[in-house]
């Protein structure tokens, strides 16, 4: 029938369309383990440090992924503190990390890219 015939066309649309942006799921523990490398990364880097200050903590994670194979992007939320006499929450920063970490077999590689959107 004409409306089988619709159905089918659409699914092979989609498998075609869809065939080449598949790739593995990035578990939670990874993603973490992934976050854990990149606030490793910043609070080791001076650059980083003299720009957003000291790495106080991730605040929470707002998402992850694998965007390439091999790679796991994530997104969270830090807080910095310049070095100072600023007492309490004055002098705090909240800023958004975007980073790229290489990953194989379950295991954190590299940081390849990192940015920080304040």
């Amino acid at each position: 029938t004409m409306k089988a015939t619709f159905l089918l066309a659409l699914a092979l649309f989609a498998v075609c369309c869809c065939d080449c942006y598949l790739f593995a799921a990035i578990s939670q523990s990874t993603a973490s383990l992934a976050v854990q490398a990149v606030a490793k990364k910043i609070k080791s880097d001076r650059g980083a440090k003299s720009d957003l200050g000291n790495l106080l903590k991730v605040n929470q994670v707002l998402g992850y992924g694998s965007p390439k194979a091999n790679v796991v992007a994530v997104r969270f939320e830090a807080t910095f503190k310049k070095a100072g006499g600023i007492t309490g929450d004055r002098g705090e920063m909240r800023g958004q990390v975007k980073a790229s970490v290489e990953e194989r077999d379950g295991k954190i590689g590299k940081v390849i890219s990192c940015s920080v959107f304040r």
